[in-house]
């Protein structure tokens, strides 16, 4: 027999089984954009990537003079990310386990993004920007939000581990409801950190596999999407000629 608390969810997830097996298995692949917060400026002009950039939402300064300082400068200071635009939990699975005691770790994460950014940008086999700690003439500033944080429920997905096993395997399309995401914004700023230089915002969802030791962590998944957007961001800061930027998968076979 489930233990009790598998039993919770298992109600919790059966409505949501039957509308799943009804929807398109694409919808459950890749995590939508997600609106953009006050953090980003000039919101009504960022454009939507469509895949083509690691970033789903972007904007560049068209002003000549911003744009002149950012592309000479050689050191980037990562500034503390902000979690004053953090919204709540949205999923309603995610917030009966915060109920349940599963601690959301906000500042935790803020710090390891802030960190992922910073080793990816030292670990750089050709780095654009020498990275400093202290802000400065001359040099740029990344400035980090996080707006969404989600986690992946831990208890669901053992539910629905046990639902494949033991019922059929349709019942990893009712994985949505357990699935956990992440949303992030970052601006990088040029001169006396006024003038905005580039933005970028993004949204990754746990990703799909029929087995991860991730699905059984509040936060795994977002802390291998926040090694994913570090590393992407410090590859665009250079764009090396034959360098292909490419989104992240939806799909990995990584079971760890």
């Amino acid at each position: 027999m489930p233990p009790p608390l598998l039993c919770r969810f298992l109600l919790l997830l059966l409505p949501g089984l039957l509308l799943c097996s009804c929807s398109t298995t694409n919808h459950l692949l890749k995590a939508r954009p997600v609106k953009l917060s006050p953090f980003f400026e000039q919101r009504s002009k960022a454009l939507n990537t469509k895949g083509q950039l690691p970033f789903q939402k972007v904007w560049t300064s068209s002003d000549a003079n911003v744009r002149q300082v950012g592309n000479a400068a050689q050191e980037i200071y990562i500034a503390p990310v902000t979690l004053a635009h953090l919204r709540p939990p949205k999923k309603a699975v995610a917030r009966q386990e915060i109920r349940w005691g599963l601690h959301r770790q906000e500042k935790w994460m803020a710090w390891k993004l802030r960190e992922e950014f910073a080793a990816a940008m030292k670990n750089s086999p050709r780095p654009r920007y020498r990275l400093v700690k202290h802000p400065g003439r001359g040099v740029l500033t990344l400035k980090l939000a996080i707006t969404e944080l989600n986690p992946t429920s831990p208890n669901g997905n053992a539910a629905l581990t046990l639902m494949k096993v033991a019922v059929t395997p349709a019942a990893g399309l009712a994985r949505w409801f357990t699935t956990g995401n992440m949303a992030i914004e970052g601006k990088v700023t040029a001169g006396d950190g006024s003038n905005v230089f580039f933005q970028f915002a993004d949204n990754e969802a746990d990703k799909l596999t029929f087995f991860n030791a991730r699905d059984f962590l509040p936060y795994g998944h977002a802390e291998h999407s926040m090694r994913d957007w570090a590393e992407q961001f410090e590859q665009m800061t250079r764009r090396e000629v034959g360098l292909v930027l490419k989104d992240s998968s939806a799909v990995t076979l990584r079971l760890h």
